[in-house]
């Protein structure tokens, strides 16, 4: 059923659904309008009391006035071609035949299901005429007034349930709508703000430069000059002068290192951003949730190293997808006093006997290339442990854990 007339009345409640006999939902209810008018006129014919033509006369004046219920857009219109088959039916009654009867419920149940709040009231509408149609008739009648009253119910309470479904998917078809909206504005200040400090970035490293390096450096340059000047006045002003300027540029180049390597983030930093941004976009597009734990001093960890882990948990979360069914997965990385130990494991069905396909054995070839040992465990969930050796050692600072869900 489509929306609302626009010049309906606004109700509420029960009064709102008690007009859905009047809205476009009248094309489903003509089919059973359609069936009791085939059965009336059959029953009118074989009696061989009336003549032909009166019958289909009012037989098509009672389809017309039906089939216009569904186009008809205002709902004083409606109820009054509902009034109108309803009065056709009562003249053809004593007109016709006084079986015409049978066609009087669907469109009573119309009328009182509008006018009236409670159901029981629009039964008796229905069941009324049944006081003065003929005896023989009345049990046919009531019959007729009884399946009509439950099949428009039936029709009356699945039309008020699509409704409210159909609301409900509006409602929330929006709420996707403003979120996307949302999400998009937050991409794009994100995209902002990381071009924002990308300038303030560039900004303070040609600024350090300039105030340390450069002051270094130009004041070498001017000892060099003077020390030029007095090489044959004065060799021996002129050698202390070229030892300074010798010092200041050791200096100036030592500044150099200190500035690239206070603005180069540790490969720790790296390895681990990286690996928290693969699981977060998995966790995203998948219905997994992904944990990420480390203990241990990461800066062991060589560069080379690292990319073996991402390698390896990408390859894992890939075989997570096909085959475990897990609702989750974790990533822990511990540093160990000769070891590196990185172990993906998920929450899935597992596997009794492993068979190594083309992903099981690349991880452990990757492994292999930095003198490491794959394991793969089945038992509980799935799960691949990376053993590699510490390759290098790291100054000594304070360990700690660290849990990124």
């Amino acid at each position: 059923m489509g929306a609302r007339d626009s010049d309906a009345p606004q109700r509420s409640g029960t009064t709102g659904s008690r007009s859905a006999y009047l809205t476009p939902l009248a094309d489903r209810a003509i089919w059973f309008k359609g069936l009791l008018l085939l059965y009336t006129i059959a029953s009118v014919y074989t009696s061989q009391t009336t003549s032909f033509a009166p019958l289909i006369l009012a037989s098509l004046l009672y389809m017309s006035l039906n089939l216009a219920l569904p186009v008809v857009p205002s709902v004083f219109v409606r109820m009054s071609l509902s009034a109108l088959s309803a009065l056709l039916v009562l003249v053809s009654v004593d007109m016709v035949d006084p079986r015409m009867l049978l066609l009087a419920p669907p469109s009573l149940f119309e009328l009182a299901a509008a006018a009236f709040r409670h159901r029981a009231v629009t039964a008796l509408v229905l069941l009324a005429p049944a006081a003065f149609a003929a005896a023989d008739l009345t049990p046919l009648y009531v019959f007729a007034a009884l399946v009509t009253f439950a099949y428009f119910t039936l029709l009356q309470t699945y039309t008020d349930a699509s409704e409210r479904y159909r609301d409900e998917i509006r409602r929330h078809q929006s709420d996707i709508d403003r979120l996307a909206r949302s999400l998009e504005e937050s991409r794009e200040w994100a995209d902002q703000l990381e071009y924002t400090q990308r300038l303030e970035e560039r900004s303070r490293l040609s600024q350090e430069i300039h105030d340390k390096i450069g002051h270094a450096m130009t004041g070498a340059l001017i000892q060099m000059e003077a020390s030029k000047r007095l090489l044959t006045a004065d060799p021996e002003q002129s050698a202390r002068l070229l030892q300074n300027a010798i010092e200041l540029s050791k200096d100036g180049i030592e500044q150099i290192r200190r500035v690239l390597k206070s603005a180069k983030p540790p490969s720790e930093q790296l390895g681990v951003h990286r690996l928290k941004l693969m699981l977060d976009d998995f966790a995203a597009k998948h219905p997994i949730r992904t944990v990420l734990t480390h203990k241990g001093n990461l800066d062991m960890i060589t560069p080379v190293q690292w990319k073996v882990i991402q390698d390896n948990v990408k390859e894992a979360l890939t075989n997570v997808l096909k085959y475990s069914g897990a609702t989750a997965v974790s990533v822990d990385i511990r540093v160990l006093n000769a070891l590196v130990r990185a172990e993906v494991a998920d929450n899935g069905r597992g596997a009794g006997k492993i068979v190594k396909g083309l992903g099981i054995v690349g991880m452990e070839e990757r492994t292999a290339a930095v003198n490491g040992t794959l394991i793969v465990d089945g038992s509980r969930g799935f799960s691949v442990t990376m053993l590699m050796p510490c390759a290098k050692q790291a100054d000594p600072v304070a360990t700690g854990d660290q849990e990124r869900p």
